[in-house]
């Protein structure tokens, strides 16, 4: 069997079926033994197709595979495949090497693939041998899964793919399972610190929606009356918006709001999330502070006390052992729409807010992230953020996730539709059902805040002309009521773009 053969019916046998990418010439060796009932969703640019691929794993919950081209492949995709170690999305990405008898001459397209993508993948290793082949694809596969989950590379020289490998050399899927359970003595630790504190809060982060612990995070917070925020950098929606317990985000900009909103408490649990991922760290955050997380590299980082297991896990125990009747705060629901009021943005989102029902919500809209979340009714894992603020990232996993048929929608800024308009081809390509909102502020709105006006820092372009080029229903809205309604009344692809006045 050829090396390439046996990848493919790895990857099938792992329930991988699909893989994305932009070819080159160093790729096509290994792509030219794909089954016939493999996909290969074509990208138009090496970084969408990792996009694609995010957005695709969080659809599936299963570890993607991006095939990319060698030198400028690699490098053209590297933001998003920081993305994916930032926001710990599992990812094997096959880069395509030069001839492995050649690699010594240093030929055109080839590359250090291992030390350029230092900083990026978890892990990256190059195959020199097609004994080694599928080792190390297992090995990639492996660390892909282990928590903190990520992107691994594997550099594929292209006369590897079609090199026989000998029926001793086959290697069986080995069973893996990572569990990650909380150790007893942890529970009994918190449990003490529940029982002294007089007030606890509750910061909710990704890994709750990783491990689908949405109804054992609200049960405990329900059991302690606890408020739950998310944290800072939100990158996975973790709860029901409409819950009493909700309090919002908390603020992505100062460490310092961040403490002034959580001292009011006298111990603050933070589940699978980052506390301290704010933008300018002004300030140490000393408070009395447990963190919970199966991320070991994010738990070594912190002074407060850490415990690495399971948040699911944690969360089922922890409530397991509370005693009855244990009533800590006293929630007042907040009536958000007071500080709402006259702002355009903010009627647009009310508008739309009944149309949004079925729909995932990809949103990269920095200036206006914090309104959205307040007036647009979310459930655990309908909106997803970039989390290393990647501009671009959005659109393209969009196109990803909604290849697996499901209804999404993208609220994206000018700025970040002219980083991957592109991915928007991908969409008509494999008849995804999806819709796009632009709101275009010309320019770079969350960069004025700062007190620099500068001409460079507003661009003007036309996103919805650039849609109709790629195939998209598109237009510029003149009437934010009926222009929504012709948005969300059919399945077409369609793109809206709202332009604001630029003060």
């Amino acid at each position: 069997m050829k090396v390439g053969n046996a990848l493919f019916k790895l990857m099938s046998e792992l329930g991988i079926r699909q893989v994305f990418g932009n070819p080159g010439t160093t790729e096509l060796s290994f792509l030219k033994h794909m089954p016939k009932d493999f996909n290969y969703y074509l990208a138009l640019h090496d970084g969408i197709s990792v996009g694609m691929a995010e957005g695709y794993y969080f659809a599936t919950r299963k570890p993607q595979i991006v095939n990319l081209h060698s030198s400028p492949g690699l490098t053209n995709a590297m933001g998003f495949i920081y993305e994916a170690l930032i926001s710990r999305i599992p990812l094997i990405v096959l880069v395509g090497q030069q001839y492995l008898y050649r690699l010594i001459d240093e030929p055109v397209l080839y590359g250090d693939f291992i030390k350029i993508s230092q900083g990026v993948v978890k892990s990256a290793y190059e195959i020199r041998s097609e004994k080694d082949a599928i080792k190390t694809f297992i090995r990639a596969y492996k660390e892909s899964i282990t928590p903190p989950y990520g992107p691994v590379l594997i550099s594929l020289p292209q006369d590897i793919p079609d090199m026989e490998v000998s029926e001793g050399e086959k290697v069986d899927i080995p069973k893996y399972f990572v569990s990650g359970t909380c150790d007893t003595s942890a529970i009994e630790f918190v449990l003490d610190k529940v029982k002294s504190a007089s007030s606890i809060a509750i910061v909710a982060g990704y890994e709750v929606s990783i491990f689908s612990a949405h109804e054992e995070l609200v049960r405990l917070a329900e059991k302690l009356n606890a408020p739950i925020y998310t944290e800072p950098y939100l990158s996975i929606f973790p709860i029901d918006s409409s819950n009493i317990l909700f309090k919002g985000p908390l603020s992505r900009y100062k460490a310092s709001d961040v403490v002034k909103e959580l001292e009011k408490y006298d111990l603050v649990l933070v589940i699978g999330g980052w506390l301290n991922y704010v933008v300018f760290p002004d300030v140490d955050i000393r408070l009395n502070i447990v963190e919970v997380t199966s991320d070991f590299k994010e738990a070594s980082k912190r002074k407060w006390d850490t415990i690495v297991c399971n948040p699911k896990d944690f969360l089922i125990k922890l409530y397991n052992m509370l005693y009855k009747g244990l009533n800590k705060n006293i929630i007042k629901r907040e009536n958000r729409d007071l500080e709402l009021q006259g702002d355009f943005i903010t009627e647009v989102f009310k508008e739309m807010k009944g149309y949004l029902d079925k729909y995932t919500i990809f949103a990269e809209i920095p200036t206006y992230r914090d309104t959205l979340i307040k007036i647009i009714e979310l459930k655990p894992s309908s909106l997803y953020i970039t989390r290393s603020g990647l501009l671009g990232w959005a659109l393209s996993a969009l196109v990803g996730y909604s290849i697996n048929g499901a209804k999404v929608l993208a609220i994206i800024g000018d700025g970040s539709f002219n980083y991957t308009p592109q991915a928007l081809w991908s969409a008509v390509k494999y008849s995804t059902r999806l819709k796009v909102i632009v709101i275009n502020n010309e320019g770079y709105a969350s960069l004025s805040r700062h007190g620099v006006e500068a001409d460079w820092l507003f661009p003007s372009t036309s996103p919805w002309k650039v849609a109709l080029a790629y195939g998209f229903e598109a237009k510029e809205s003149r009437d934010i009521k009926n222009d929504l309604k012709w948005l969300f009344e059919d399945d077409k692809r369609k793109l809206l773009e709202i332009r604001l006045a630029r003060h």
